[in-house]
């Protein structure tokens, strides 16, 4: 064998070793829990210090239902907020309908009567969009990490957003959810989906959401339902998460 055979062979040898070792080393990387669990965007949605008289109230409550895409096959059902990560969605009432997933959060029961809020297994879907804002982004705890929702082959499960609030609001009012944990499944898993699911016995809120970076699992948030309040009765904090005027929704980066 020539020298200059010897030579080209021993570099082929290296650059496999390179690669070898880069592609071990991201896998680790991948598998390794993230230094913070808390990811900071740059567009929060505020807590607005403001006091909504009746006509206020009347207003937001008008907005939150009105429905605003009237070319399409989905309607309206309200908003969905979540002040611990920036979420403000609205909802439509189409069933993974590829337009109202692009344009905010979607009832995601098929063949079956849109849910009503308070009430049963309410269930939404958005898209992850994988930068921890837009959509339901950021509901996965880690970005680009599949831990702790998939691990090792292994579906996991995570807590780190336990007892934070979510509000669902229509023309009616607002409703209360409190989270009581997150799990990983598989795409095709539908017991999620159940309208007879609750959570410790009271109607409940069930969110889906596409895991990054194997996207043929998902991210399940469960919540359950604590209370309703009118729009007249529930307190300007809970109003100011819904008004639009102040805040910025998250559908777009």
């Amino acid at each position: 064998m020539s020298k200059r055979m010897i030579k080209w062979i021993r570099r082929s040898l290296w650059l496999v070793l390179i690669v070898l070792v880069a592609y071990m080393g991201y896998h680790w990387y991948e598998t390794q829990p993230a230094l913070s669990p808390v990811k900071t965007t740059t567009k929060k949605l505020l807590t607005q210090k403001k006091t909504y008289n009746a006509s206020a109230r009347k207003k937001i409550a008008s907005h939150v239902g009105e429905n605003d895409q009237t070319g399409y096959k989905i309607n309206k059902q309200g908003f969905v907020a979540i002040p611990k990560l920036s979420i403000l969605l609205p909802i439509y009432d189409n069933a993974y309908s590829l337009k109202a997933l692009d344009v905010g959060a979607d009832t995601a029961q098929k063949g079956t009567p849109v849910p009503t809020m308070g009430q049963g297994n309410y269930t939404l879907a958005a898209h992850n969009w994988d930068n921890g804002y837009t959509g339901f982004s950021a509901l996965q705890q880690h970005l680009k990490q599949d831990a702790p929702y998939y691990q090792s082959g292994q579906m996991g499960t995570s807590d780190w957003l336990n007892g934070e609030k979510i509000y669902l609001a229509n023309t009616d009012g607002i409703y209360t959810y409190e989270i009581t944990g997150q799990k990983g499944v598989d795409q095709n898993d539908g017991s999620v989906l159940d309208v007879n699911n609750r959570d410790q016995g009271q109607a409940m809120l069930t969110i889906i959401t596409c895991l990054f970076p194997d996207t043929t699992k998902r991210i399940i948030t469960n919540a359950k339902f604590t209370k309703f309040e009118s729009w007249s009765k529930a307190s300007n904090q809970e109003v100011g998460y819904f008004d639009t005027k102040t805040q910025k929704t998250n559908v777009t980066p």
